[in-house]
């Protein structure tokens, strides 16, 4: 059964953070959550009452949630309401509790954050979870002092591809520690960048898309020749580069002579698309999203050409080219 909503651990910190803890209400009961493998799991989404970037979200979001769940190779890990694996990073500190990723970190190890206060399942204890404040102010969740994160390429339930990231990255366990192989499982063959077309409802015509279906925008702010990109800083906390470290691989549709590579200022290599710099908008998760297109009138989703994909006409039935 889930246990109810903690204060004393928690409690103290997010009220010093302006979060009252009066506002923390009992949960519903749920038995504890069981993920299946990576392979055959669902796409997820944002968890609800999570704010990407530090944004505060509306005072009536949802709790952050903390569940057990068991994953193919690993030991029992933790992974948040939806399912998504949560990391501890080595060079972080747990007595006391302190955050190392910061700035460019952030991109790729999204802190877990608590807004709307925590929900603990049944199998994690309570005392065990806390928070530290960020250089920003946010309030990051730990686990026996550890501070909390997500993956950026974990996007689906089950997925553990941070795990054991640069050795220093890992799974959590239930009791804060890094998780462990378990059976004779083999390390999963990392996979190249994916870049295919997909129709995709309200855009005309296809636009480009990962393996998974996530929506690939570009930025009018950028330059394409020569390849440059504007979006750094605070940016990347809602704009993430399309990267390929194991390579890329092109679907039906696209040339291949107009995919390249741009180095970016942290050394990691951003894809282009006939020399635009290739995005991730941080709240589409699932097929088909695009949340992200017309942004501040900057960002679009991006065509096979490197165009920006256009709203279909509704009064027609028609659709507009991509230019």
């Amino acid at each position: 059964m889930r246990t109810s909503r903690f204060l004393a651990a928690l409690g103290g910190v997010l009220a010093a953070a302006g979060l009252s803890a009066c506002s923390l209400t009992a949960p519903r009961a749920e038995p504890v959550f069981q993920a299946p493998a990576a392979e055959s799991a669902p796409e997820a989404s944002p968890e609800p009452g999570e704010a990407a970037g530090g944004e505060a979200p509306a005072a009536t979001g949802t709790p952050q949630v903390l569940r057990i769940a068991q994953v193919a190779g690993l030991s029992p890990i933790v992974v948040n309401g939806k399912g998504r694996t949560i990391y501890r990073f080595d060079r972080d500190s747990n007595d006391p509790p302190a955050a190392t990723c910061v700035a460019e970190c952030v991109k790729t190890w999204q802190p877990v954050l608590a807004p709307n206060g925590v929900e603990v399942d049944a199998g994690l204890e309570e005392d065990l979870v806390g928070s530290v404040e960020r250089p920003d102010g946010d309030q990051q969740l730990t686990l026996n002092g550890w501070p909390l994160y997500y993956f950026h390429e974990d996007l689906s339930l089950g997925q553990i591809a941070g795990h054991g990231s640069g050795d220093v990255w890992f799974a959590v366990s239930p009791a804060g520690g890094r998780a462990e192989k378990s059976g004779d499982d083999p390390a999963p063959a990392k996979k190249p960048q994916v870049l295919r077309l997909a129709e995709v409802d309200g855009l005309s015509p296809a636009v480009v898309v990962n393996a998974k279906g996530r929506t690939v925008y570009r930025f009018d702010k950028d330059g394409s020749n020569p390849p440059r990109t504007a979006c750094a800083g605070d940016c990347l906390r809602t704009w993430q580069p399309v990267l390929a470290p194991n390579g890329v691989q092109v679907g039906d549709g696209i040339d291949e002579d107009l995919v390249g590579v741009l180095t970016r200022p942290d050394g990691s290599k951003q894809l282009t698309l006939k020399g635009r710099p290739l995005y991730y908008f941080h709240e589409d998760l699932s097929l088909g999203e695009i949340a992200g297109h017309g942004v501040g009138d900057k960002w679009f989703a991006i065509t096979a050409g490197g165009g920006k994909a256009k709203r279909k006409s509704t009064s027609s039935g028609g659709s507009n080219s991509s230019y």
